[in-house]
């Protein structure tokens, strides 16, 4: 009994020893290092999620050096936080995009969704309020912004969505698999489970500064999107290569991209039905790439555009306002590249204010 007794207390003395060590180690990560906790976390429904209720302070790596606030809310999005129901009065457009409409490149202010409401509240009677919610993700696509606005986004009551799609969509949606087509029906597979060691170090990477700082000495990302691509594919096998963007502006369509635009457009028509059976009007449109503008796309096998004249053409059929940005880019933009930041892809803040701004009477005409 005494030796039972000592050997309790050994183990509660050992495990004790190892809290204390724990902690001061996290303690000390978070006082002397430049501690970044992950901001992306694992959903079980969705694959991933902006971390809820978290804020940020980034220092910008490129040519900007400037400091980015970012702050995301209670339900993991880069926006403030709305109650379901919805006040008199109000309007609610919902958009759904991946990380061209998230914009983490800027400050919550600065971001087209935030500009697009200011400049609708600003030319609207006094009577009418609209309210944006963005639920926009980075590396979403299609797929997982149909299952958010079918299982959580409806319950906000929009009278709009807003789908921003980007031409990768298409590539992302098919690679991931959280859908099927069979006999021509839409089939839901959901989310593939991830091992339990990746779930808990990603909860690790979403909150300990020590896990985060003692990641590359092992040579680990958990919580950065190369890990999450690894549990989460988003491409597929075209001839020998895996589909990449150019792929997608070839004219001539290989065979392995036609069942992936198909899935597409069955997924983006059951977002409309899914808006009209809840009365809400769902408006779309295209975001133009990059490389539809510099020389990615040389030579006469590719065609810029391809995408947003695909998607036009699903619109048009079905009586889907669309916005053609890629062809209002072309024709008023002497340079199209301006808009993008110059180290990457993603729309820069004069990028930000373009899409505003013909995003405004699009919007008002299409009501």
């Amino acid at each position: 009994m005494i030796k039972a007794t000592k050997n309790t207390f050994l183990f509660i003395k050992i495990f004790l020893l190892i809290c204390a060590i724990l902690l001061f180690t996290e303690a000390g990560f978070k006082l002397f290092s430049n501690c970044q906790l992950s901001g992306i976390k694992y959903d079980e429904r969705l694959g991933w999620l902006f971390k809820k209720t978290y804020d940020s302070e980034i220092r910008e790596k490129d040519s900007r050096k400037r400091d980015l606030k970012l702050s995301f809310n209670s339900r993991g999005f880069r926006d403030r936080d709305h109650s379901f129901e919805k006040d008199e009065g109000t309007k609610r457009i919902i958009f759904l995009g991946d990380s061209y409409t998230a914009g983490i490149q800027y400050s919550n202010d600065e971001i087209f969704t935030s500009l697009f409401e200011k400049r609708l509240n600003a030319i609207v009677a006094d009577k009418i309020k609209y309210e944006v919610i963005n639920a926009s993700v980075p590396a979403w696509a299609t797929d997982q912004q149909y299952i958010y606005l079918k299982e959580e986004g409806m319950r906000y009551h929009p009278d709009y969505v807003l789908l921003m799609i980007a031409p990768n969509d298409i590539r992302e949606t098919y690679g991931k698999k959280f859908f099927y087509l069979e006999n021509g029906n839409l089939k839901e597979r959901g989310a593939p489970p991830i091992p339990w060691k990746a779930r808990i170090c990603w909860f690790l990477a979403n909150h300990s500064c020590a896990f985060q700082g003692l990641q590359p000495l092992f040579k680990q990302d958990y919580g950065s999107f190369r890990s999450v691509f690894q549990y989460f594919t988003v491409s597929f096998p075209v001839g020998t290569e895996m589909c990449n963007d150019k792929h997608l502006f070839l004219k001539e369509i290989p065979e392995e991209i036609i069942p992936a635009m198909e899935l597409f457009k069955a997924i983006l028509l059951e977002i409309n039905q899914l808006c009209m059976n809840n009365h809400c009007k769902l408006l779309i449109a295209v975001i133009p790439t990059k490389i539809e503008f510099d020389d990615n796309l040389k030579g006469g096998q590719y065609e810029p555009g391809k995408i947003a004249e695909y998607v036009k053409a699903i619109a048009n059929e079905n009586a889907i306002p669309f916005l053609d940005l890629f062809s209002y880019l072309k024709a008023e933009e002497q340079e199209p590249l301006k808009i993008f930041i110059s180290e990457e892809y993603h729309l820069n803040d004069y990028g930000h204010a373009f899409v505003a701004k013909k995003l405004v009477p699009f919007f008002d005409l299409n009501q």
